[in-house]
């Protein structure tokens, strides 16, 4: 009998429900889920090798992020109408993952891991590098492959002097601050952004929120990978 896929649904705020889904898609994969917010549909898969190979001294992690021409729609315009190799933004994402990924992993584990995280559907509101860390970590989270804890990742923006978990298009165009932060239940593992002008306490109040939000996201892992 085929197992039933499990989910887990929670709120990032606003009303605004995100849902985590595995054992429907990808599943000879070590772990693979979806993530999905309004259309947003994000594919995150994880492959491991079972040993090192001989003489491996370092750990060979692979993360790729790629947004596929189909989530939006669209076939590839190109002669052989394949999708093209990685362009700016799907690398600088992609090492965005890797970043807060890589950390986890035991410093004695060299097996080689790859992690792929793909947008297979798109939303106008929702910006999908956001969710793209959440994925890969719950990817790992529902798999084998050994990791110390569970992580996530969220984006702050501030619009009108309102602090907003995760932005839509429009808001983060009028927002006077971006930052992106990445942590675990307990510890921030990275923090990436920019402001027009941004105070210590500001900083202070941005992480802090993003914490709160990230524990959410933390809390659904774990629930999912122990269902």
């Amino acid at each position: 009998m085929l197992q039933q896929p499990i989910r887990k649904t929670f709120d990032i705020g606003g009303g605004r429900m995100v849902t985590i889904e595995t054992g429907r898609l990808a599943r000879q994969a070590d772990g693979a889920v979806t993530v999905s917010q309004g259309n947003c549909m994000i594919l995150a898969t994880v492959v491991a090798n079972k040993e090192p190979k001989e003489g491996q001294s370092f750990f060979p992690l692979t993360v790729d992020y790629q947004e596929k021409f189909a989530s939006a729609g669209r076939i590839p315009g190109s002669f052989f109408k394949r999708e093209a190799r990685l362009n700016d933004y799907e690398i600088l994402t992609s090492r965005l993952i890797d970043r807060a990924l890589r950390p986890l992993f035991p410093d004695d584990y060299f097996c080689e891991v790859q992690v792929l995280v793909s947008l297979i559907s798109s939303d106008v509101d929702v910006l999908p590098d956001a969710l793209a860390c959440l994925a890969a970590s719950a990817a790992l989270a529902v798999s084998d492959i050994p990791v110390k804890e569970v992580i996530s990742e969220v984006r702050v923006g501030r619009v009108n002097g309102e602090y907003i978990i995760n932005p839509s298009r429009l808001e983060l165009e009028e927002s006077d601050l971006e930052f992106i932060v990445a942590a675990t239940e307990k510890n921030l593992m990275m923090v990436e952004g920019e402001a027009h002008e941004c105070s210590e306490e500001d900083l202070v109040k941005v992480l802090e929120l993003a914490h709160d939000a990230i524990r959410i996201q933390i809390k659904a892992q774990q629930e999912l990978r122990d269902l």
